[in-house]
């Protein structure tokens, strides 16, 4: 089967594999860009620029001189940890340890988190320099300037956030003393955006397949440890007949620990979907935060008996990053929970929280593997009232598996069959095209009811990238299409 995948842009900080010599913005021709439309040109901001997110009750001011650039947050009032929710992250990071880890200095520093969503939006919490470290885009919604890269739908912001969101100014070693502060799991770690899906969360055929060959092929240049894969398809194959568990494997067996959402089918579901159905995958399970403690919510997919979740994490009423303007902040405003946040629930927020954890472990510990890491978030969950075919080992807890002896460890499940990319014919052969980010900082970012206008990232030059030889032999597409997938946590209370 032949599936030729449509341009795709993209922009990163780095350098890529095989990449031509950078050039620098103002060194290409006027109207540039490999995409047929005129390339984004560097401005120069000599004053101040505003970030406004309209309806907000509060507005944000960055400022640059020269070439170093700032964000400041506007003040923000104390709160009382009691006041907040038992889904705000300042909870959450708690309900799994891993504010024990910041004290100790593990923040996720240097470890990059691939998040494949739908994109990620201009908000304080991922505007600090290094956090969003580089994007593309395989959506629709890619060719259209004014919709490239951005989370119009809100899915993947919210994600992005639990992972490593970091509201500026804020400092993880006192954020005991600041429960106003939004601070993901892994406050340091950096994000990588790889958007597939557009404003509704609909992802185009075969587009999920290049994204994680896109992540595989440029996990070096970008330092990506951790792929964040919270979507699931109808697939009704085995996953040894896949061709996204194929995926994933590739993944897998290039050192990245993938993370999967385990599902929101309930227990009547048959058995987890693709590609968390593949054994070698971390699939994460949702957990609710109660007065009681930690339970498993009835949303919770079940495994078959064979293949079930791994972990379990909480995953209910979680307060992340909210994209004003999106399709989860215009159609769902029972999520509204401030100016900043948004709240989510689904397997999806479980399976961020797990990769915000594993970008931890990397940080404190960088010598371990993917099998490693798997497996000491395995054997040092706390076990859960629910049956493991439900709720897997049990809740993860971050500082015992960051103690516990680095097991000696090899995955040897029978493998996909699903041939990947042609050798000679590689599905990603990207041209970058002066991608430089000017103090990454996004500036005068604005959103207009529903809709972005000139959604451009002031001192960030993003061009076009062209995909060549997108050729697939045993892929399971069925007519030439691809079975339907869906994002797990597309409720959003």
């Amino acid at each position: 089967m032949f599936n030729e995948m449509r341009p795709a842009f993209a922009f990163t900080r780095g350098a890529v594999t095989d990449a031509p010599p950078r050039v620098s913005a103002d060194e290409l021709p006027s109207g540039f860009g490999t995409s047929g439309t005129p390339s984004p040109r560097r401005r120069s901001i000599a004053a101040l620029a505003t970030v406004l997110a309209l309806g907000a009750t509060t507005f944000f001011i960055a400022s640059r001189s020269g070439d170093d650039s700032s964000f400041q947050p506007a003040a923000e009032p104390a709160v009382a940890a009691e006041d907040l929710s038992l889904g705000s992250m300042f909870h959450v990071v708690d309900q799994i340890g891993a504010r024990e880890l910041w004290n100790q200095g593990i923040t996720g520093a240097g470890v990059n988190v691939a998040v494949i969503d739908t994109g990620v939006a201009p908000v304080d919490g991922l505007l600090d320099e290094g956090k969003v470290v580089a994007a593309v885009d395989f959506s629709s919604e890619g060719a259209d300037p004014t919709t490239a890269f951005v989370d119009n739908n809100g899915h993947g912001t919210h994600l992005a956030g639990i992972i490593a969101g970091r509201e500026s100014g804020a400092d993880p070693a006192l954020s005991a003393q600041h429960p106003e502060w939004f601070l993901g799991v892994a406050p340091d770690a950096g994000i990588v955006s790889v958007k597939v899906g557009d404003r509704t969360g609909a992802v185009q055929p075969g587009a999920l397949v290049a994204a994680v060959d896109w992540v595989v092929q440029n996990a070096e240049a970008n330092d990506i440890r951790v792929l964040n894969l919270a979507v699931g398809t109808d697939s009704p194959l085995p996953y040894q007949q896949d061709a996204l568990a194929a995926a994933v494997e590739r993944a897998w067996a290039a050192g990245i620990v993938v993370v999967t959402a385990a599902g929101n089918e309930g227990i009547d579901a048959a058995g987890l979907a693709s590609p968390a159905n593949d054994p070698y995958v971390i699939a994460v399970a949702g957990a609710k935060a109660t007065d009681a403690g930690i339970i498993t919510p009835e949303w919770a997919s079940s495994g078959d008996g064979v293949r079930n979740p791994d972990v379990s994490a909480p995953g209910a009423h979680i307060e992340s990053l909210r994209a004003p303007g999106s399709d989860a902040d215009v159609n769902h405003p029972e999520g509204y929970v401030d100016a900043e946040t948004f709240k989510g629930s689904g397997a999806s927020q479980s399976a961020a929280v797990v990769s915000g954890l594993a970008a931890l472990l990397l940080d404190g510990r960088p010598d371990l593997t993917n099998d490693q890491v798997k497996a000491l978030l395995s054997e040092t969950a706390v076990p859960m009232s629910t049956s493991a075919q439900i709720a897997g080992a049990g809740l993860v807890d971050a500082v015992a598996a960051h103690q516990a002896a680095a097991p000696v460890v090899e995955q040897t499940w029978p493998r996909s069959t699903v041939a990947g990319p042609v050798a000679d014919a590689p599905i990603i052969v990207p041209t970058w095209y002066g991608a430089s980010w000017y103090g990454a900082s996004w500036y005068g970012a604005s959103w207009y009811g529903a809709s972005w206008y000139g959604a451009s990232w002031y001192g960030a030059s993003w061009y076009g990238a062209s995909w060549y030889g997108a050729s697939w032999y045993g892929a399971s597409w069925y007519g030439a299409s691809w079975y339907g997938a869906s994002w797990y946590g597309a409720s959003w209370y």
